[in-house]
């Protein structure tokens, strides 16, 4: 889990109704806001008698603070730790620079916000990317350990290649890679990008080398391929993850950000059920633009799987999901499909597991 700590923030914002938009947002999702500048005066006052506290500060400003100019700005560049600049009037650009269209929605703030801390030079042109694309990004994350969240965003691309659509398997668990692994398939980095390894299905794996420009490696992806599907690990400690500016964290920033769906796994046993509850508790208090939806993988049969289900629905459904999913436990052809490193098509396209994951694939591209 990172120790990055979230910053501490000031803003400096004339409009009463836009910057009680920003610091109360920004406190719901557990930051400080420490000062709130009512004028350019106050601002400098405040940095100047608050040099240490200043030095760690997030400054949030906007061009309609009273006696604000680009010198002062600059200025104060070199007291803060980042400065962010928002505004709604387009004129206001000629006059300061990078400022961002002010923001309508809470995850529109957060995102821009949090993807500046790890960026600072960042700009609007992923969220244009995310407007106009055509292909359809899903990220698959795991709720604990053991819940079969690569096994799912395998065989999930695999499908969706057999049903004539494009797609790209991302293998971006960093502690531990395990897709090519799972099917046999060595120097997954000897081509560039990613590496076609069946009809209209290709495999890639983020190393820190892919992490550095993530952007530009799936701005890429998303104009060759109808499906990406990100295989993204364990995303515990999602929250510190997301302002984290190590390379292991580039990629689960990108799909709550850019990310069409994020999609969580979670085992059916004690342990399953109380790291959902823990995943669920996080991301109530994290706004992410990707749309939720959560599997509940291999369910038990009869009335302990009832249970079972009961238990998972009481924690997901809160958090208004896109979708809830639930396939039952095969372990026989999760084990056949281990032994002969293959997907569950290539071993039994009849099984169970197999149908539960084609039927995903189908609902994707309905």
């Amino acid at each position: 889990m990172s120790s990055q700590e979230l910053p501490v923030v000031i803003t400096a914002i004339s409009d009463a109704v836009f910057e009680s938009f920003v610091s109360g947002t920004l406190f719901a999702q557990g930051w400080s806001v420490i000062f709130r500048a009512i004028d350019s005066e106050a601002l400098e006052k405040y940095c100047e008698l608050n040099p240490e506290i200043a030095a760690t500060s997030l400054l949030i400003f906007s061009p309609d603070l009273e006696g604000v100019t680009p010198e002062q700005i600059a200025h104060l560049n070199l007291k803060v730790k980042q400065i962010v600049g928002f505004s709604a009037s387009p004129e206001a650009n000629s006059v300061f620079q990078n400022l961002h269209q002010a923001p309508a929605t809470i995850t529109d703030l957060v995102s821009i916000v949090r993807g500046f801390i790890r960026t600072p030079m960042l700009r609007q042109t992923n969220q244009n990317l995310r407007q106009s694309r055509n292909s359809h990004v899903m990220a698959i994350g795991s709720a604990g350990s053991d819940t079969g969240c690569t096994t799912i965003a395998l065989n999930l691309a695999m499908e969706l290649s057999v049903i004539g659509k494009t797609t790209l398997l991302i293998d971006a668990n960093f502690r531990a890679p395990s897709v090519a692994a799972l099917i046999a398939i060595r120097n997954v980095q000897s081509e560039p990008g990613w590496r076609s390894i069946a009809p209209k299905l290709s495999i890639a794996e983020i190393t820190q080398d892919e992490a550095i420009d993530i952007a530009g490696f799936m701005e890429r992806a998303v104009s060759n391929f109808d499906n990406i599907v990100i295989d993204l690990g364990s995303i515990s400690g999602l929250s510190n993850r997301l302002t984290d500016r190590r390379w292991t964290s580039t990629m689960t920033t990108w799909c709550c950000d850019q990310g069409d769906e994020l999609m969580i796994v979670a085992r059916p046993d004690l342990l399953g059920i109380h790291r959902l509850e823990q995943v669920a508790n996080l991301i109530e208090k994290t706004s992410i633009r990707s749309r939720l939806s959560f599997v509940l993988n291999m369910r038990s049969a009869g009335k302990k799987g009832e249970e079972e289900e009961s238990k998972f629905l009481a924690i997901t459904t809160r958090l208004r999901p896109l979708c809830v999913r639930v396939i039952g436990r095969d372990a026989r052809a999760a084990a056949m499909a281990l032994e002969q490193k293959a997907t569950l098509i290539e071993v039994n396209q009849r099984s169970a597991l197999r149908k539960s994951i084609a039927a995903i694939a189908s609902e994707i591209n309905a």
